[in-house]
């Protein structure tokens, strides 16, 4: 009986075997259909304008569409979830925003760690911005501070959910005020309303944003130390004396966990193609963003770099004013 044995196994063996032959069959024909891009906030956003803008240099080197889909809530939490959960083969990926990604991971529940992803590529930078509507009453960064000194707690700044917060809480800390924090959960796209409608006194969102709405909405400060090309008449916030405030956006591509290497190489060579297209170089650049292409390993390693910034921030956001 026991030299039976080894028999039973044949089959199941060579069906695995046929199995393993068809999955790298597959993945060699990669894409053969099209692929799924989530965008986890608002439309007109920052992570909408980005898939917008490779979405026509990805498709020509892929060979297949992109569909665009919106998957906004949670800062961000809703669709880089929905992303989670998708299968690993290639036909879905969704940006991804850094710190975003890290701040909403520790949220209650929230099911997913940032490096459970398959990061793609990063391709985006720009430092913060705090803005004002056009036609606030407050024309610098010192006017709004001391009304804020003189009226505690009373100006507002929105910010997108727990990410804005952070952000928050590292700008009233170097401002040395106290404000009330109004988070928007569906992105950038939802707080320019806000703000052109006289909902809110202010907001912190990418200087990108604040080229984009140069029209409706005045940018009182850059973060970092360094002025922004695109905006060279608002000071950095630093520069206007109040050190500290550091926030920067960076975005990226990533997809669902466990995708295979190679599916990962192609995308991540279809996004560095679609970023060399010198249009989208000018866009990107008019727009106050500075353009990077970042291999998979890289971007794994810039998620993971940022998460020590974002522990120091957490501190500030739990030192608020409950």
């Amino acid at each position: 009986m026991k030299l039976k044995q080894p028999g039973r196994y044949l089959v199941p063996v060579a069906g695995l075997l046929m199995a393993v032959a068809a999955c790298g069959s597959a993945s060699a024909q990669y894409p053969d259909h099209d692929i799924t891009f989530i965008v986890p906030y608002s439309a007109g956003g920052g992570s909408d304008q980005q898939a917008r803008r490779l979405q026509a240099g990805m498709e020509e080197v892929l060979g297949v569409g992109l569909r665009i889909v919106y998957k906004e809530g949670g800062g961000g939490a809703i669709g880089f979830n929905e992303l989670h959960s998708s299968a690993p083969d290639g036909y879905s990926i969704s940006n991804v925003v850094v710190p975003n990604i890290i701040v909403t991971s520790r949220g209650e529940n929230v099911g997913y760690k940032p490096e459970d992803f398959a990061y793609v590529a990063m391709t985006d930078q720009a430092p913060g911005a705090f803005v004002v509507p056009k036609d606030s009453k407050f024309k610098s960064l010192e006017e709004i501070v001391a009304y804020a000194k003189e009226n505690p707690g009373t100006l507002t700044i929105a910010g997108v959910g727990s990410t804005g917060q952070a952000n928050y809480a590292e700008l009233v800390n170097a401002l040395g005020i106290e404000a009330t924090y109004v988070p928007v959960s569906g992105g950038v796209g939802d707080i320019i309303p806000f703000l052109q409608g006289g909902h809110v006194d202010s907001a912190l969102l990418g200087s990108n944003h604040a080229v984009r709405h140069v029209e409706t909405v005045t940018a009182l400060g850059i973060a970092g130390t360094t002025p922004s090309p695109a905006l060279p008449d608002t000071p950095t916030v630093a520069d206007a004396g109040y050190p500290g405030f550091d926030m920067a956006t960076t975005w990226g591509i990533m997809a669902p966990p466990g995708t295979p290497d190679d599916i990962v190489a192609k995308l991540n060579e279809a996004v560095c193609s679609a970023i060399s297209d010198p249009k989208v170089q000018e866009a990107q650049k008019t727009g106050g963003l500075t353009s990077v292409c970042m291999s998979p390993e890289e971007s794994k390693e810039f998620v993971a770099g940022t998460e020590a910034r974002v522990d120091k921030i957490q501190e500030l956001v739990d030192a608020l004013p409950k």
